[in-house]
C-alpha cells in the first residue's frame, strides 16, 4: 500500500539546473488537498502545504500529510507526515524526513544529501546506525519537493527531461514530458488552459513501471488538479478537492467533499 499511494503521487524531480521562475507560483502558507481513487474507491487524501523555513534563507519547508479513507481506513489506516526542506536557488534537497505509520508499520526515516562531497546519509530508524551511500552528478530531490518543482519548471510544449529523486538510498529516474499547453475541456471542469505532463519510468531500476499524466493550470499558481496513473497495483486518479477554489475543487454532485485530517489532532502522525 505504501508504494501504491506515493509512487502515484504527482511528480519527479530534476536533473537539470533549477531554471524557476520567481515569484513561485505557490504563495506562503498555501494548502492543498487531494483525494486518491483507486477505482471506485475513495482511498486516501493527501495535503500539502508550503512555507518558508523560518530563519534559513531561500529554504522551503514542503509538508505532505497523507491519511487513508473509507474502507483502506478499516484494514490499512495509513498517518504519514512527510517533511522536505528544498533549497530553492540551486533547486535541491538539504533534507528528507519520513514519519509514516502504515497498516501497523510505524518507520522513522531520515536522508541528507551533502553535495560538497556527493555523498548520502541515510537514518534508517532512530537507534540504528548511519548509512551511507554515493551521490550521482547533480541535484537531488525528494519526494516531498517534486511537486512543487514541477509547477515551477518553465515547460514548453514538447519539452523533455531527465529526473532523478532521493528515495531512501536508491535513486529513481523518471522521463517527463511536456505533452500539450493548451485549451480545453478536462473532464467535469469549464474550458481553460492546461499544461499536461506524461511521466515515465527511466534508467536501471525495474521496480518502478508503468505511467503518469498530470493536468495543472497554465496560470500564475500552476496548480495541479488531476492526475491518472497506472502501475503494478491498478489505476489511480488523484483530485484537488480543497485549495483551488470553486472552479477548481473537486465537488461531484455540486457538494465539497469532507476533509478526514482536518478532525486529526495537531500532533499527528
Amino acid at each position: 500500500m505504501r508504494s501504491l499511494i506515493l509512487c502515484g503521487l504527482f511528480t519527479f524531480p530534476s536533473l537539470l539546473p533549477a531554471q524557476t521562475p520567481a515569484p513561485y507560483p505557490w504563495p506562503e502558507g498555501e494548502k492543498l488537498t487531494y483525494l486518491i481513487q483507486w477505482g471506485p474507491i475513495d482511498a486516501a487524501e493527501a495535503t500539502f502545504t508550503a512555507r518558508a523555513e523560518p530563519k534559513r534563507e531561500s529554504i522551503e519547508r514542503f509538508e505532505l500529510l497523507l491519511r487513508s479513507r473509507g474502507p483502506i481506513e478499516a484494514f490499512y489506516p495509513i498517518r504519514t507526515r512527510i517533511t522536505s526542506l528544498t533549497q530553492l536557488l540551486p533547486w535541491r534537497t538539504i533534507e528528507y524526513i519520513q514519519d509514516r505509520s502504515e497498516g501497523g508499520n510505524i518507520r522513522n526515516r531520515r536522508t541528507l544529501p551533502d553535495y560538497s562531497v556527493r555523498l548520502g546519509r541515510f537514518f534508517p530508524a532512530p537507534g540504528k546506525a548511519e548509512e551511507n551511500f554515493d551521490l550521482l552528478e547533480g541535484p537531488y530531490e525528494d519526494f516531498g519537493s517534486m511537486l512543487y518543482h514541477v509547477r515551477a519548471y518553465p515547460w514548453q510544449p514538447g519539452s523533455s527531461v531527465t529526473w532523478q529523486v532521493i528515495e531512501n538510498k536508491e535513486p529513481l529516474f523518471a522521463k517527463i514530458t511536456c505533452t500539450k499547453i493548451e485549451s480545453f475541456e478536462l473532464e467535469d471542469l469549464a474550458p481553460r488552459r492546461w499544461i499536461e505532463i506524461l511521466g515515465e519510468p527511466y534508467g536501471p531500476s525495474t521496480r518502478h513501471k508503468g505511467w503518469m499524466k498530470i493536468w495543472m493550470t497554465d496560470d500564475a499558481r500552476r496548480i495541479p488538479v488531476l492526475a491518472k496513473l497506472k502501475f503494478q497495483y491498478g489505476t489511480f486518479e488523484i483530485r484537488l478537492i480543497q485549495g483551488g477554489g470553486p472552479e477548481l475543487d473537486y465537488c461531484p454532485d455540486g457538494q465539497p467533499i469532507s476533509i478526514y485530517s482536518e478532525s486529526e489532532p495537531a500532533s499527528t502522525p
